[in-house]
């Protein structure tokens, strides 16, 4: 643990308050507002008014987008421990485009998006069809798993990526998974 995640004593506070205060140390952008409830203490974390993160003795429940489980359960943390469960909730915000700090307090990025076999294509849906494109009129037979080799007077419209089977053209980002927006409870 930093020096700042030091200060905050895990086996002082409860799991909940330990990790919405570890969060709102590392995401500058978000206001920590303590409630009571009837299942007792929980804690809600803000972003320009937008409710991003509830903490309650049970667990975590996201508010926002993510590819992960939208709730974290106290009880199924186990061999990680809370500053593990802070880590993932900070990495899953860095994902959704919010600006949080790692340790080092440096801003964490998003992951790149890597094309693999498994990849499928926004457009046809099927695996492994993704290639890179590459302007050029030499067809290599080495790389052309990886690029796929369009004339240079083909038109691609800033297009990085292109479906073999479809002709679908685009770019990284329009591969990332499509979460489900919700609203959230008060």
């Amino acid at each position: 643990m930093g020096d700042e995640e030091s200060a905050l004593d895990s086996t002082q506070l409860s799991p909940a308050e330990f990790v919405s205060q570890s969060i709102v140390r590392r995401f500058p952008q978000s206001t920590l507002e303590p409630a009571i409830e009837k299942s007792g203490e929980s804690f809600v974390i803000h972003c320009k008014d937008r409710v991003l993160l509830k903490l309650d003795s049970k667990g975590v429940k996201y508010f926002f987008p993510t590819h992960r489980r939208r709730n974290i359960k106290w009880a199924k943390v186990t061999t990680a421990g809370l500053p593990r469960v802070v880590e993932y909730i900070l990495r899953d915000l860095a994902e959704a485009d919010y600006e949080v700090l790692s340790l080092a307090e440096k801003k964490i990025s998003k992951r790149p998006i890597h094309i693999s076999q498994y990849t499928r294509c926004p457009g046809c849906t099927v695996k492994g069809g993704l290639k890179v494109i590459f302007h050029g009129d030499s067809t290599d037979a080495e790389n052309s798993e990886i690029y796929a080799f369009i004339s240079r007077e083909v038109e691609i419209n800033g297009a990085e990526l292109m479906c073999i089977h479809c002709e679908w053209m685009g770019i990284r980002k329009q591969l990332q998974r499509k979460s489900g927006k919700f609203t959230p409870s008060r």
